[in-house]
């Protein structure tokens, strides 16, 4: 798998006890969720994990920092601590590299500065978030 190639195993590399908690989700998995019909999960080009004892901003910075490729890495929820996850897409030929805070807590929007996108069905993104830093 490409994803996994690519991506999940640099991942891993570094993190051995990273803990997978989303890969390939069916159709009827992926509605029950509600998660969007075009999510990445869908065609198996994305994951969701976390690493026991390891802060999601420590790993959202270091694949910032040392994944070649990637399409999009979004930090999820920071506010939620130990329940925090990481999502990071991998799909061949595309390498945008577009970092994301998901997020309704508007002390951490104010922090980064920039413009919010807000999708009513999954809460609120920020995009172009360069480093991970808490308030």
């Amino acid at each position: 798998n490409q994803l996994m190639e690519n991506v999940g195993d640099l991942i891993y590399d570094q993190y051995p006890n990273m803990q997978i908690t989303s890969g390939y989700r069916c159709i009827a998995l992926n509605e029950a969720l509600g998660s969007d019909k075009s999510s990445e999960h869908r065609f198996g080009f994305a994951i969701d994990f976390q690493v026991p004892g390891t802060s999601t901003q420590d790993i959202f910075n270091w694949c910032i920092n040392n994944l070649p490729t990637y399409n999009q890495l979004i930090w999820e929820y920071p506010e939620k601590e130990s329940d925090s996850w990481i999502h990071v897409s991998y799909q061949s030929g595309r390498n945008r590299k577009r970092n994301t805070l998901a997020t309704t807590n508007d002390d951490l929007h104010a922090l980064y500065g920039g413009t919010r996108r807000r999708d009513p069905e999954t809460g609120n993104y920020q995009d172009g978030i360069t480093e991970a830093k808490l308030i």
